[in-house]
């Protein structure tokens, strides 16, 4: 007998790498399902990720996540001197089949967690070089490769694809600065240029357009709709609703029903 698998949206900041050590997890990408198992890895770039952990009844989920650090990936890849095509490949998820040597290194690296001593930052580099040196070992060597060359791929992204994808995901300007590949002061200016407006201004009044038309041809609740629209909190949803609409969500729908 099964448990179902409960299905949520995960951000990530940085490049992931997640050993598997008990249970499955389900990765539901744009476009893809990825099954990851404890024989086998997952390379992960960053952004907005559906996930679904599945696991068998009487077991807990246990897995390691290893984040790689895009300066990380970037001093490894100059020192490995590879030819760089003209546009590195998107490779979003790459899935390795386990071995013995990625094990044991699984099993060495979780002997660094709580520990603090001089020289640690460098040390956990240098273990962070051999993981990617281990990587390239496996039968995925260029679905590896691929992944890290895109990782450390300079060029800005497209300003209005990254900002139509996560408009309604509760993240920070910084984090869409970061996934963008700009500095948050080039990202404003970038976006300012592009769309006329602050992205915070600009992002707001989408939402709220948004939430204006669920709460007008939809029965969804209040709090649902202020999630579903990208805001964390319920009373900053209500509170800058008002502002703009002279009116707070529920007392809005209440006089569109009475029309």
């Amino acid at each position: 007998m099964e448990n179902k698998p409960a299905k949520k949206n995960i951000f990530l900041t940085e490049h992931l790498l997640v050993f598997v050590v008990q249970g499955t997890k389900f990765l539901h990408l744009p476009g893809q399902a990825v099954t990851v198992a404890p024989s086998s890895v997952v390379l992960l770039k960053r952004g907005i990720y559906a996930m679904a952990e599945f696991i068998e009844e009487g077991l807990l989920f246990e897995s390691m996540m290893v984040f790689l650090p895009a300066g990380v990936i970037r001093q490894f890849v100059l020192g490995q001197r590879w030819h760089r095509p003209d546009t590195a490949a998107n490779c979003p998820c790459v899935v390795i089949p386990s071995n013995e040597l990625l094990d044991s290194f699984k099993t060495q690296y979780l002997h660094y967690f709580g520990k603090s001593f001089p020289g640690l930052d460098q040390l956990l580099t240098g273990k962070l070089h051999e993981l990617l040196l281990l990587l390239l070992a496996t039968s995925q060597r260029e679905a590896v490769r691929s992944f890290l060359l895109s990782a450390i791929d300079e060029e800005p992204a497209d300003l209005e694809l990254i900002v139509r994808n996560y408009l309604f995901q509760p993240i920070t300007l910084a984090e869409l600065a970061s996934l963008s590949n700009r500095s948050l002061a080039t990202f404003k200016r970038d976006f300012q240029r592009h769309y006329g407006a602050s992205p915070r201004q600009w992002i707001n009044r989408q939402r709220l357009a948004h939430a204006q038309l669920l709460l007008e041809q939809t029965d969804q609740k209040v709090s649902d709709i202020a999630i579903a629209c990208g805001f964390e909190s319920v009373s900053h949803f209500i509170r800058i609703f008002r502002a703009a609409f002279g009116a707070t969500p529920q007392s809005l729908r209440a006089e569109k029903a009475m029309h």
